[in-house]
């Protein structure tokens, strides 16, 4: 199985598009399913083409599994996260998107003055490429951490205590060993 493949699945198996029904960003499955597929598309082209795996990968399963547990712990794929603008009308959705800073299912911020929150809604690769660097980042400067605390650098500096990156982080070493469920032969 192709890792997009294994990704599309993972996707679809964790967070399902009819999670979002009723929501303002509700979409038809056929479009769900085509925007799923397009991001695990670009997990697998940003960890196919990654110069250097993140430390504690070894494999690009391990690296798409990183990007599909920020991505899922994020987001929950949300279609406004991912197409933009994120839906922020009314008090219960005024914050989302870091309060308009962040774009993508990833929901990175400019951290670059080359790329715009506009380009990280227009390319779901530039997305994951600054998800996986900050990501990386965060591995590699909060490493003597609490492991659970590895990946607290995605809020901008190493936080040793608790907060959202130690459910991104669960959720990454889950993912890491998922596989899709088997086939289940029909009854005789």
């Amino acid at each position: 199985m192709s890792l997009t493949a294994w990704v599309f699945l993972l996707l679809m198996t964790k967070v399902p598009p009819e999670r979002h029904d009723g929501s303002p960003w509700e979409e038809p499955r056929y479009e769900a399913w085509r925007r799923y597929a397009h991001i695990a598309s670009a997990i697998d082209t940003t960890c196919s083409d990654a110069p250097r795996l993140p430390r504690g990968c070894n494999t690009t399963k391990c690296c798409a599994a990183l990007l599909s547990a920020i991505a899922i712990g994020e987001s929950n794929l949300a279609r406004d996260a991912d197409e933009g603008p994120c839906y922020r009308v009314g008090p219960r959705y005024e914050r989302r998107c870091d309060r308009g800073r962040a774009a993508s299912v990833f929901q990175c911020q400019r951290i670059s003055p080359l790329v715009s929150v506009s380009d990280l809604f227009a390319s779901r690769e530039v997305a994951a490429k600054q998800a996986l660097m900050v990501a990386s980042a965060s591995l590699a400067k909060c490493g003597k951490l609490d492991p659970r605390d590895k990946l607290s650098g995605l809020s901008g500096r190493c936080i040793d205590g608790p907060g959202p990156w130690r459910a991104r982080y669960a959720l990454w070493l889950t993912l890491r060993a998922w596989e899709p469920p088997a086939k289940k032969e029909p009854a005789p």
